[in-house]
């Protein structure tokens, strides 16, 4: 068996950022829609994992788990690895703390678990991951809205990261996916 591959799954505005200064990211909603919503399902429901930090596990735990959307299930049933030096505790479950992102993936990718690890992008863990060359997979959603400054996943890289599209699709809702690889 391979090695586990994973993925980035990230929404962007259209100046490349995250989230706004304060860490809020409501402004991307409303980009969602029926078509957006189908390939989002298709990526969880591959997924054998999903990995998040401490923030977004606090945010989408309470969501996720009231939720009756249609995929509600595929992110309430899979397991959780939680990046945190501070989560003590999880509730939204089945979970898993790891400390280290560096450890934590490798100890995922080990695992003959089936599916991908599916990382759910804050910023925080998807520099860390993308400094650490751990990302096989880039799926980044852009939104046609300009934030003017945040928190954005590839600040203070060190380095270039050179990414090649090997698929992408517009939405009606006029954001764009980009599925790209980075070339190594």
């Amino acid at each position: 068996m391979s090695e586990r591959k994973v993925i980035l799954k990230m929404v962007l505005s259209l100046d490349g950022f995250a989230t706004s200064p304060d860490g809020s990211h409501e402004w991307m909603f409303e980009w969602f829609g029926e078509d957006s919503g189908e390939r989002s399902l298709r990526a969880l429901e591959a997924a054998g994992v999903h990995a998040m930090g401490r923030r977004s596990y606090e945010i989408m735990g309470p969501h996720w788990a009231a939720s009756e959307a249609p995929i509600a299930a595929a992110m309430n049933a899979k397991p959780k690895a939680v990046f945190s030096r501070t989560l003590k505790q999880t509730s939204w479950g089945p979970a898993e703390v790891f400390g280290d992102a560096g450890a934590g993936i490798a100890d995922l990718r080990a695992r003959r678990d089936d599916g991908t690890i599916l990382v759910h992008g804050g910023p925080t863990l998807a520099a860390a991951l993308t400094r650490l060359g751990l990302v096989d997979e880039y799926q980044l959603s852009t939104v046609p809205i300009v934030i003017g400054s945040g928190r954005s996943p590839f600040a203070d890289l060190g380095e270039h990261l050179k990414l090649e599209v090997v698929d992408e699709q517009r939405f009606r809702s006029g954001a764009l996916i980009q599925v790209l690889v980075p070339q190594r």
